[in-house]
């Protein structure tokens, strides 16, 4: 039987020239993407932050709404903190005709007020300056929602705007990414890259709105 001649091996291995034009195009695709990736990454813990401080103050609403405690405080802040008041003390703070409580007279709060007590159990939310769940910076330090089967109480010290909408005062709870801010540079007049916040009007309804473009704050929740 005749043979057939040897048939040449086909090298389907990659040559070093092929390997580093790959590894270029690796390397100029990591260049491109990571940004960007990093950027959506940044965005959507910011995103998340937001709405967890939003569904937060719903719970603590329908908490002051069942009528257990005539007033209950709500400290946004890195150690989130919550207070309460007992109806007793709550009407003669603001209800009892003899009262000449200024608190009273300007339908306001304090922060950790006279009359309060903490309760940790209700304190199921924090924003962290450090650790492994350390994401974002907060604006201000501290927003206090003082709220009442009435509404909320104003509290001198929270950052507060118009809404377009309603052309009413909401404070402003504002949140920004780590990745390219500071707890300094993080306010709500700030023009960043990832930045969310939540207004809250007197009522305690809640928006959440994302600034697009470094330039426009346009609503996505509430």
């Amino acid at each position: 039987m005749e043979q057939l001649p040897n048939q040449p091996k086909t090298n389907k291995a990659f040559t070093l020239i092929e390997l580093l034009v790959v590894i270029g195009i690796l390397g100029v695709f990591a260049v491109i993407a990571y940004p960007n990736v990093t950027k959506w990454i940044n965005e959507r813990e910011v995103k998340a932050e937001a709405y967890k401080a939003a569904g937060f103050l719903k719970e603590i609403k329908s908490t002051i709404s069942s009528g257990q405690y005539g007033m209950l405080q709500a400290a946004l802040q890195t150690d989130v903190q919550v207070y309460t008041m007992s109806n007793e003390n709550y009407a003669n703070t603001y209800k009892k005709l003899t009262s000449t409580s200024s608190l009273k007279r300007n339908n306001s709060c304090s922060y950790r007020q006279s009359g309060t007590s903490r309760k940790t159990n209700l304190e199921t939310i924090k924003f962290p300056s450090s650790g492994s769940d350390y994401n974002v910076h907060i604006s201000p330090s501290r927003t206090v929602v003082c709220m009442t089967k009435d509404g909320m109480l104003n509290y001198s010290g929270n950052q507060t705007e118009t809404d377009p909408e309603t052309r009413k005062t909401v404070a402003v709870f504002t949140i920004c990414s780590k990745g390219n801010t500071t707890q300094g540079s993080c306010t709500f007049r700030a023009r960043q890259d990832n930045m969310y916040k939540v207004t809250i009007d007197k009522n305690i309804n809640t928006k959440i709105y994302r600034l697009k473009n470094k330039n426009t704050w346009v609503k996505i929740d509430g």
